[in-house]
């Protein structure tokens, strides 16, 4: 059983997406191709804004944004390693790009990297303490990983942030199930059930399948 990995698309989440296009104009050297990319991004259409994002980068090569998106396209394409470079790049120019290294977490988990992967969770969580995302991406990589003692304190230090974020409840569920923890797993189901129901259907599905 393995647990799930998030990822963000463009910069991070929507309200965020916003303040990325901000930080590029049109006037700014990459700035069409960067925009043409984006709209592109929005409508799916994947390997024609791979284009346009290299052209952007060809053009703009220092500029963050540029790296990171174009990351992202490489990313969801599954071309992970090309997008770790990209990741690496975005990271090297700005050192505090908290986005950058959660998604170079999750491309050097699709390679199978832990212990990579790890550090690059890691370094998103001191860059901002409180992305539960990259916490709970940092307790899944363990948990596959079968570090459960480690992935049980990233899940929690997630909830101790948001007490409401079911995906965090869902990793310590699957670790107790792993460890043989009946009751905590149950436990954890009946938490992510006050939450998200449809959510919980999942849980209890693995639960019932562990246990029969």
């Amino acid at each position: 059983m393995m647990g799930i990995l998030d990822i963000f698309t463009g910069r991070g989440q929507e309200e965020e997406q916003d303040a990325s296009c901000a930080q590029l104009t049109l006037n700014e050297p990459g700035g069409d191709h960067f925009f043409t990319a984006m709209e592109l991004t929005r409508r799916g259409l994947l390997n024609e804004a791979l284009a346009e994002f290299r052209r952007a980068a060809s053009e703009n090569p220092d500029n963050s944004d540029i790296r990171y998106n174009l990351g992202v396209i490489y990313h969801n394409l599954g071309r992970f390693a090309e997008a770790v470079r990209e990741y690496k790049r975005a990271i090297s120019i700005n050192g505090d790009f908290a986005d950058a290294y959660n998604n170079l977490g999750l491309a050097h988990a699709s390679l199978g990297e832990n212990i990579e992967s790890i550090s690059a969770f890691i370094q998103a969580t001191r860059v901002k303490p409180d992305f539960v995302e990259a916490l709970n991406n940092l307790a899944t990589v363990y948990y596959n990983w079968g570090s459960y003692q480690e992935a049980i304190k990233a899940s929690q230090k997630a909830l101790q942030i948001d007490p409401d974020y079911v995906p965090a409840f869902h990793t310590l569920a699957l670790v107790y199930i792993d460890l043989k923890n009946k009751k905590a797993a149950i436990q954890e189901y009946e938490k992510i059930k006050r939450l998200d129901p449809v959510a919980a259907e999942d849980t209890l599905n693995m639960i019932h399948r562990a246990f029969s």
